[in-house]
Formats: C-alpha cells, structure tokens, sequence
C-alpha cells in the first residue's frame, strides 16, 4: 500500500500545517509550487512512506485535504483506491472565513466529527460568533447560526428556552466572550442563571480588541506579553480588568450550575484528540442535562511578525501554556 495526498488548491492557504504534523514526513512545502490564490502548496514527496493516519487532513484548517491508500491491485478502473481521510461528512462546503494557519476552522472540524459521531445532528444547532470575515469558518449542513458581535450565549439562551431538547453549541472567541464592555455581562449571567448548553471559546494569544475594535498585533514574539492590544496578556488586561490575566475555565468552573469546564490546545495531534475528547465529554454533559458546559481551545490567530503560522503554535506551546494550563478543571455527572 502507497499513499495519495490530494490537495484542493482552490482551497489551501499554504499554512504548512499538514508538512509540520506529519508523522512520516511524507510532505514538503514547495516555495516554487504556487497555488492560483498566491499560496505556496505541498506536496507529498515520499508516498511510500504516508500509511494513511490522516494527520494532515484532521490539522488543516481549510479541510483542504484528502488522502487514499493506493493497492497493488487493479480492477477495471485501474489502481484500486480506499479513501482514508477527508473533509468531513456533514458540511455544506469548505470553510468561508480564516487567515492562513487560524484555528477556529479545526475546532468547528472537531465539534462535527463529535456531533457526527453522536448522531445527534438533527437535533443540534451550532452558533458561529467569531466574526472574522463576516461569515462561518464551520460550514455545516444543518442547524447553523452567525451570532451577531459575537454575542452568542446570549442567543443560545434564547433558542435553549425555546426549545429545551436542541443542543445548542455556542462558539465564541475570546475578546467576544470576556470583553468587560459588554460581553462578559452576558457570560455572568449566563453562568449566574445556570443555563444549560456548551460554550466553545476558541483563546487566540495575537489578537485582541485596541480601543474598542479588534485590531492584529504587530510586535516581535518576545514584546508580545506587553501588547496593549491582547486581551489576554497584563497589559491588555489592563484596559478591562486592572492587569491579570483573566482564566476563563478557571472562573467559569466556580459556579455551581457549570456541570463541566476544560481547557485544551491544538499544538499536537495528542492535543487533537484530548480537544475531541473534552468536546465530547462537554457535549455529553449537555445531553444528559446535567448543566452548563465550557470548553477553551488555545488556538492562535496568526500574528504578521511570524515568519510562518507553525510558529505561533510553537509559541502558544512554549508560552501560552504555561499561564493558561491544559486539563479539566470541573466534571460532575
């Protein structure tokens, strides 16, 4: 058996994601090789290597990726070929929204291989309220919403209330989520009248709102934790807080109807599957009605002054992690 890595350049955005996750290093990214949309795509350079794990599939963030193994044997067609990995199944199209090496696509990838694996999409509604672009990096082909400013505990109450057996799935990013202007109101109370649906926070580290508005940061790495344009470093905090860092899973877990609250990264595939792992145990929660769940995906935002996205996750993983730990924080039921 060889394997077979098709890239959907109509759909990659040149990350190098599916290069630096792949075990067998099968892939190289080819700087001569330059896709129509002006990225520099990869290309699987040693086949006979790739046993088809599907590592690079599951870590691209644009679902660009599909991969098969190759038999020895023929049929009428020619070379028999069994597919291995792919986009999910339950989507409508490719994500809408991102920025080369953004996360938030491989969460939403992770909350439909969950739902899918459940059977439960026909009774689930995802709320999409990272407004990046305008539009839903999620894609699926039931029960999806855009929250507006990413207010979308407040409209997954409302749709909890209304229809009390939907689970409802609220994706929201961490400047929507804990902005002490208006958004974390919303999350209090929320927490305060025990409601009982699933947050998804996706934490980005380079992005963060300046004076009012999200604005992309621009300093080195190393100057980072004193950007007073990150929410989530001191300084930034400094604008809503008085200068700590505000640990989401940690204060929501404090509250007596949160049933379940984890914090999770997506700097590894052993990191993939604890994420997949703490969704479906939050999702679980949510079914069984036992109370709110949360979730915190650290997931990077890419900042300009990287050479490649694979550096902000060697960044969250070498620095950010060590102020937000990994693990649950709270599980009852």
């Amino acid at each position: 058996m060889a394997g077979e890595v098709i890239i959907d350049e109509q759909r990659c955005f040149g990350c190098g994601y599916c290069v630096y996750f792949c075990p067998q290093g099968c892939l190289e990214r080819k700087i001569d090789k330059i896709s129509s949309l002006g990225y520099a795509l990869p290309e699987l350079t040693k086949p006979e290597q790739c046993n088809g794990c599907g590592a690079c599939v599951r870590m691209c963030p644009r679902w660009a990726i599909k991969v098969n193994l190759l038999s020895e044997e023929q049929d009428k067609t020619g070379i028999i070929k069994k597919e291995v990995a792919g986009p999910p199944e339950i989507v409508s199209e490719a994500p809408l929204a991102g920025c080369p090496g953004c996360q938030h696509p491989t969460v939403g990838r992770i909350i439909l291989e969950v739902i899918d694996e459940m059977g439960i999409n026909e009774e689930t509604i995802v709320l999409d309220g990272i407004p990046c672009s305008i539009s839903s990096a999620l894609s699926m082909d039931f029960g999806q919403k855009l929250a507006y400013d990413e207010n979308a505990s407040d409209l997954a109450t409302t749709i909890k209330h209304d229809s009390p057996d939907t689970n409802v799935i609220a994706v929201q990013g961490y400047w929507g989520l804990s902005d002490f202007s208006f958004n974390i109101n919303s999350l209090i109370g929320t927490l305060i009248r025990g409601e009982k649906f699933t947050i998804i926070l996706c934490n980005t580290p380079f992005y963060g709102p300046k004076e009012g508005r999200p604005a992309a940061v621009n300093e080195p790495a190393e100057e980072m934790l004193e950007s007073k344009t990150m929410i989530s470093t001191p300084d930034g905090q400094k604008l809503i807080t008085g200068g700590y860092y505000l640990h989401i899973a940690e204060l929501v877990s404090t509250f007596k109807g949160v049933a379940y609250s984890a914090r999770c990264a997506l700097t590894s595939l052993k990191d993939y599957q604890l994420t997949k792992k703490y969704i479906r145990a939050a999702i679980r929660k949510q079914t069984d009605n036992v109370g709110l769940s949360f979730v915190e995906v650290l997931c990077p935002c890419c900042d300009p002054s990287f050479s490649a996205p694979v550096d902000s996750l060697k960044w969250i993983e070498e620095k950010m992690i060590k102020e937000f730990p990994l693990g649950e924080f709270k599980s009852l039921g």
